[in-house]
């Protein structure tokens, strides 16, 4: 499924899986992309082409951990979860020269 990008169109074509539109609620999937955006700008040339995002629930917070291999870099973020049901999980963005695709690691 493509995601369409009204506010930025010069970015690639963003696509998911099936089991990312069924399981991962909407507000995430935005909320990914958006930090993907950042993360974008924040480190430039040092954004490796797979970034990995795991969601940890915290009482009434959610922990949103991102981690890239090379280089290595992990930052957290912790923000309130709101009226977000979301479970533990990994998401994985791939940034290929193309398109970019959010997946769970066993869709891959």
């Amino acid at each position: 499924m493509r995601v369409k990008d009204k506010m930025n169109e010069q970015h690639k074509p963003r696509y998911m899986t099936r089991a990312i539109n069924e399981e991962l609620n909407i507000e995430m999937q935005a909320l990914l992309w958006e930090l993907l955006d950042s993360i974008a700008v924040k480190r430039k040339d040092k954004m490796d082409y797979l970034q990995v995002f795991e969601i940890v629930n915290i009482g009434n917070k959610i922990k949103i951990i991102n981690r890239q291999e090379q280089p290595t870099i992990k930052e957290e973020l912790i923000m309130d979860k709101g009226t977000m049901n979301i479970k533990n999980t990994t998401v994985w963005i791939i940034d290929e020269p193309d398109k970019q695709t959010m997946l769970f690691p066993s869709d891959y």
